[in-house]
């Protein structure tokens, strides 16, 4: 037996599978009106993410103590309700682990938005979970995920896009700080694998630092498609 035909066979039967399986997906998502999502890396300290994200950058600040493990991502979300007018949002996923002592706060209204044209959004909505909250504040010792969301004026839409800066001013303690994040758009996604395998042919290797592998292109699974 021809054991090289055997893999290209079992290669071609699981390219042809995982695109009937994003096929259904897409088909099922415009029957109930979902949302399409766009999807974005951040431009350095890359790690795996979470169901959705794809990417996150990762930081451990501030930067003289180091106390709070911060990871951001970031994904457009465009919708269109049934006889209504397209809505488009760029959500950044904020999650913050506080190690030290002191509270680490932000104000997602200081939190910015920067596109490659110089134009500024500033101000973002905050949520924790499905909650609308204000001000985010996590004591020492704890965690916590917000999700800052900027709804879209039609000057900047995801499509035209090729990059965009997050500026999110914070505090620890008494002092201020501001991190900054570069998200880079992501024109095709093959897959997701839900933490830490992530792999994007159009840049590469699997973006997960010491422990990355060189996963094959195509492998049967869940997957996303964030091409415009």
């Amino acid at each position: 037996m021809d054991t090289a035909a055997v893999r290209r066979r079992l290669a071609l039967r699981r390219r042809v599978l995982a695109a009937a399986v994003l096929a259904a997906a897409a088909l099922a998502g415009a029957g109930c009106g979902g949302p399409t999502y766009v999807y974005f890396r951040p431009a350095e300290n890359v790690r795996g993410a979470g169901a959705g994200w794809v990417t996150k950058a990762v930081y451990d600040l501030p930067p003289e103590s180091r106390q709070v493990a911060v990871e951001v991502s970031a994904r457009g979300t465009v919708e269109t309700p049934e006889g209504g007018t397209t809505r488009e949002r760029l959500s950044v996923l904020l999650a913050v682990r506080n190690r030290g002592e002191a509270s680490f706060a932000l104000d997602p209204a200081q939190v910015r938005l920067l596109d490659d044209e110089g134009r500024e959004l500033a101000g973002a909505q905050a949520y924790a979970g499905r909650n609308r909250t204000g001000a985010v504040a996590i004591a020492g010792g704890a965690e916590a995920a917000y999700e800052l969301v900027f709804d879209l004026p039609a000057a900047i839409r995801l499509d035209r896009l090729g990059s965009v800066r997050i500026a999110w001013p914070y505090r620890y303690g008494d002092k201020a700080y501001e991190g900054a994040t570069k998200f880079i758009r992501i024109d095709e996604v093959n897959y997701y694998y839900p933490a830490p395998y992530y792999y994007d042919p159009w840049y590469g290797d699997p973006w997960y630092g010491p422990h990355r592998r060189p996963w094959p292109r195509h492998r049967v699974g869940i997957g996303f498609s964030g091409g415009w």
